[in-house]
């Protein structure tokens, strides 16, 4: 009974932590492919991944001579992944795989997100954009400073692509690291959550060994652990 409230329970609190179309987990890296590819380990499996929302120029293709900028991007890419202390994959829940099967995420490192920093320094530029990601807008704000500044692929005058089409004019950075899940420890207004929890369900359980009708109890006590959790979250919510 206790596994099944606190699955609820946890469900219901990550709410005010993660934006209801997006999801994240802990990465760690395996080995860097060029300025917008990596591979890491997930839950001890090796993925790959293709950075959502940007493109950074080419190092190596069958058709195509190495770009401009290509060994740049690669080589900041590779530098920060291999030198990281932390990883987090946060996934657009809309637009989770390309069509070649590789993964599509935000990637965060050290509580920056890698591809405003590829694209701030003109290593990279906004492009392939599905859907409606979560920090596309910023991303643009972001090349519009480093097209304005001509750094890396801007030198030359380069037009842009997809932020060509992109109303900035009222547009705030909503990049934001404290928006993503922190190192796995309670706050302390969860750990009491969870000690009320525990109480009632501990109440619960020994209501139902002296009750015929244990389960029309069992079930009312679950819509109360249930609306506490729910008041729980609104109150923290309304305090921020």
């Amino acid at each position: 009974m206790k596994k099944v409230v606190i699955i609820i329970v946890m469900f219901l609190i990550g709410v005010s932590n993660v934006n209801a179309d997006t999801s994240y987990e802990k990465a760690k890296f395996v080995r860097c492919v060029d300025g917008d590819t990596a591979v890491f380990k997930i839950s001890q499996e090796e993925v790959k991944f293709r950075f959502l929302a940007i493109d950074t120029p080419e190092t190596v293709h069958p058709t195509k001579e190495v770009e401009a900028y290509g060994k740049n991007a690669s080589e900041y890419t590779c530098n920060k992944l291999s030198e990281a202390k932390e990883i987090i994959v946060e996934y657009e829940n809309s637009n989770k795989t390309d069509k070649y099967g590789r993964s599509l995420a935000w990637i965060w490192i050290d509580g920056s997100l890698l591809q405003k920093e590829l694209v701030s320094v003109g290593y990279g530029e906004v492009a392939y954009i599905y859907g409606n990601y979560r920090y596309t807008e910023s991303l643009c704000l972001a090349q519009k400073t480093a097209k304005e500044s001509k750094l890396g692929l801007w030198v030359d005058g380069k037009e842009e692509g997809y932020c060509s089409t992109v109303d900035l004019t009222n547009v705030e950075d909503n990049i934001n690291y404290d928006d993503i899940a922190d190192d796995g420890e309670l706050t302390e207004e969860e750990k009491k959550l969870f000690d009320t929890i525990d109480n009632i369900t501990n109440v619960t359980d020994k209501i139902s060994k002296f009750t015929d009708n244990s389960e029309k109890v069992t079930g009312i006590m679950y819509y109360i652990i249930v609306g506490v959790a729910v008041v729980t979250v609104v109150i923290k919510q309304l305090k921020k």
